[in-house]
């Protein structure tokens, strides 16, 4: 049985409207002005100009650079997925203390390797 008394925590009332999700950056039908369609200038001979394009495109986005900390700790994290299911289907014996001392090692060269790199390939686009 509904109940018409039913509020949110803000204290709104429920009902259809509260479920769906709002329309962002898009007026409702009865907010749009029903203005004259061309506004731009009288082209010569009466007729009316077309409208220049007012919408501001998105200016091209530049590929953003590849994050070396993000690929080197997917390659961490990739190593120890692989080892624990090798020692568990294969019953591969892997000392711990070794296995971090080796992982951090590998990462911290890449970690130093990569920022060399990226650090060449600024300096040389200069």
């Amino acid at each position: 049985m509904e109940q018409d008394n039913e509020r949110d925590y803000l204290g709104r009332q429920y009902g259809p409207e509260s479920y769906e999700a709002p329309d962002r950056g898009v007026p409702p039908a009865s907010a749009v002005d029903p203005g004259p369609a061309n506004t731009g200038p009288a082209a010569p001979g009466g007729a009316a100009a077309p409208a220049a394009d007012t919408h501001d495109s998105p200016d091209a986005v530049p590929p953003r650079a590849l994050q070396v900390g993000t690929v080197v700790w997917g390659l961490v994290l990739t190593v120890l997925a692989v080892l624990l299911l090798l020692v568990n289907t294969v019953n591969l014996s892997v000392d711990p203390v070794l296995l971090v001392l080796c992982l951090t090692l590998g990462a911290g060269l890449a970690l130093l390797l990569g920022g060399f790199l990226s650090g060449l390939q600024r300096s040389r686009s200069r």
